[in-house]
């Protein structure tokens, strides 16, 4: 899926610390989670009434964006798990990281009870 990284010599104003790069990548998940939420009352104003302003159109538009930006994220943190390895993987403490995570088939799957999420479905709702 990934290219295999060549690991060299970086220069330092084309470097950026782990650190610095995961606060980054928190920063824009933050920023799409704002947004989902704002098309998420969009739905539901939707639901409840059953109609929909062109505004509110303009706000479900978002969503073409949002999965960009989450692709983005994951194309990211997957360059970085091909380059851990070769330049030293560190270890994290599973329970700190998911100190926040309330989902548990996330909690399951970074924890390795589980291998992959597959289809989940959470009933049938016809929105449109």
């Amino acid at each position: 899926m990934y290219n295999r990284v060549k690991v060299e010599s970086v220069d330092q104003d084309e470097a950026i610390s782990c650190s610095l790069l995961m606060q980054r990548l928190v920063d824009v998940l933050d920023d799409v989670r704002r947004r989902l939420t704002d098309v998420q009352k969009v739905v539901c104003d939707y639901v409840e009434t059953g109609e929909l302003a062109s505004s509110q159109m303009e706000r479900l538009q978002n969503l073409d964006t949002l999965t960009q930006e989450v692709e983005a994220v994951r194309s990211v943190l997957g360059q970085i798990a091909l380059i851990a390895p070769e330049v030293g993987d560190p270890l994290y403490g599973i329970e700190n990281a998911l100190s926040e995570v309330k989902l548990t088939h996330i909690r399951d799957l970074i924890s390795h009870k589980k291998t992959c999420l597959g289809d989940k479905k959470a009933g049938d709702f016809t929105l449109f």
